[in-house]
């Protein structure tokens, strides 16, 4: 085994040598030079420490945003960091640095380096096309010494300008027929360092490293590999994205082995199929929005309430589900899109639903040494529907917090239906942060099949789900009992209101929010020919 292995920090090549396995990036970095002494000041909601990170995505490389406190360091290897000085230095005439230098943001120094950072990730997303959008790109700000018009001002002018940029590339690979490398990211359209240097990135490779205490971290790359090393150091801990264990790693003490699942590419695979989405288990959660988002409304929609984008860009979907969160936002929705999980071991592979995947009390049915392979999402075409007699399908979450994100959340409600023409055929109702797990309220479900979907079935179904649905959940001051009691019928009524005919499969709008921010107009406009 190896005792080092390196990494480009700002584009020069960083060699780590025996660093702890459990240390974070930005423990490392507040060590290794003066400039970035700030970063030993941590704290992943008040003061995140926010670098972007350069990697492969499958066959694609990409720029993300990451909390330097909540990734180890082992999980760098093979990859680029660009801190926001390194930005600054590396092109000054960058127009992110451009838009930075003029302005007053009205907020700290080591707050201004989030927003460079989060704005040049931005800069070079795909998907960020819409001014609602800037919300969810700049969630990982929270505070109120900022000047935020001029953020969202400067936001505007820079996202605005790569749109165009975009627009004109396309239109010179129309010529040769290679439109889709452009809007896909498989080509480089700004011929600057950052993406110059981001192509030549090298896939990641396997590794094997060993700290100074001789505790070793593992990343193969097959999951026969993973499963070999499980069988080897059985007491190992297998981890994801890492968000959950960077947050309290940071120096030597204490922990064991660790095996990274990142990259196994069985594990880190999107598959898409007339019936339903495979996500692999080391999938982030922007990935899957990504994949899935624009046809499943309601998975964009929690995760903008999810902890905020850089932990997004990190956290998996199989590593949300294997910590068995009680008050997560994910799970409510992923039950009523009647998802399952697939599981693997050395002794084979099985599936279940994930309503049946809690246990409670933070267990789950995972066996030792059976790990989550994939998660399941079946797709509500036209085609898959029509095959069962089904006329529409309706979908919705709603989660309730003390605020929109960075917050435990005080319960979520997922729901849906399937319809044919205004009758039922099957229901579901799902609810977190009311007991020890995640619920199903299946009596309600069964009561709701072969009704009408309308106000009365709505109203005869609340005294159900109020004796049905137990919450045993101690609650606290902000949210007693009682509040989340009723939380349950609440958010089912909601349900209702945005979706009141069974053709409304996207929500309507109970304000006029979205017609005054204009959330909808594009950053770019696109010439008409």
């Amino acid at each position: 085994m190896q005792s080092w292995f390196s990494f480009e920090l700002d584009g020069e090549i960083c060699r780590v040598e025996r660093e702890p396995t459990r240390g974070n990036l930005a423990t490392f970095l507040a060590g290794l030079d003066p400039c970035f002494a700030h970063f030993a000041e941590h704290d992943p909601l008040l003061a995140p420490r926010l670098v972007v990170l350069g990697t492969h995505e499958g066959d694609r490389h990409r720029f993300r945003i990451v909390d330097a406190g909540l990734v180890l360091l082992p999980m760098l290897a093979d990859r680029q960091v660009w801190t926001p000085e390194g930005i600054r230095n590396a092109e000054p005439e960058h127009p992110v640095n451009l838009a930075f230098q003029q302005g007053s943001f009205e907020c700290s120094p080591e707050r201004l380096d989030s927003l460079i950072a989060l704005t040049f990730e931005g800069y070079y997303r795909l998907d960020l096309r819409r001014q609602g959008q800037i919300n969810d790109q700049y969630d990982a700000v929270v505070t109120r010494t900022a000047h935020v018009p001029a953020i969202r001002e400067t936001a505007l002018q820079v996202f605005a300008s790569t749109e165009q940029l975009r627009h004109e590339a396309a239109r010179k690979a129309e010529r040769s027929g290679d439109e889709s490398t452009v809007w896909t990211g498989k080509r480089d359209i700004f011929g600057d360092r950052f993406t110059r240097q981001l192509f030549r990135l090298p896939e990641g490779r396997a590794l094997q490293y060993v700290d100074a205490e001789k505790r070793r971290f593992f990343r193969p790359e097959t999951l026969v590999d993973l499963i070999k090393l499980k069988r080897e150091y059985p007491g190992a801990l297998f981890i994801a994205g890492g968000t959950g264990l960077g947050r309290f790693a940071g120096g030597a003490e204490g922990g064991g082995d660790l095996i990274s699942l990142e990259s196994v590419k069985e594990l880190s695979s999107l598959v898409t199929t007339e019936d339903h989405w495979e996500i692999g288990a080391a999938v982030s959660l922007t990935q899957t929005a990504e994949h899935i988002g624009r046809e499943c409304l309601a998975f964009n929609k929690v995760l903008r309430r999810f902890a905020s984008r850089p932990v997004r860009n990190r956290a998996t979907l199989g590593g949300y589900l294997a910590t068995a969160w009680a008050s997560g936002q994910l799970a409510p929705l992923l039950m009523a899109l009647n998802a399952r999980v697939r599981l693997i071991s050395a002794d084979g592979e099985r599936d279940a639903p994930v309503s049946q995947f809690y246990a409670g009390r933070g267990r789950t049915i995972l066996q030792p040494g059976e790990i989550i392979r994939s998660i399941l999402i079946p797709r509500a075409t036209e085609h898959a529907l029509s095959a069962r007699g089904i006329t529409s399908r309706l979908c919705d979450v709603y989660t309730v917090g003390p605020r929109r994100t960075g917050c435990e959340p005080y319960a979520t409600g997922g729901f849906a239906l399937e319809l044919r023409d205004r009758r039922i055929t099957k229901a579901w109702i799902a609810y977190s942060g009311i007991a020890d797990a995640p619920v199903r309220a299946r009596e309600a479900e069964d009561f709701l099949a072969g009704k009408n979907w309308e106000e009365s079935t709505v109203i005869e179904t609340l005294p159900i789900l109020s004796r049905s649905v137990e919450v045993t959940m101690p609650g606290s001051a902000h949210a007693p009992a009682g509040y989340l009691k009723q939380l349950v019928g609440t958010l089912f009524q909601k349900f209702h209101h945005q979706h009141p005919r069974p053709d409304a499969v996207r929500p309507e709008s109970l304000t006029a929010t979205g017609e005054f921010a204009r959330l909808d107009e594009a950053f770019f406009q696109t010439p008409r020919a």
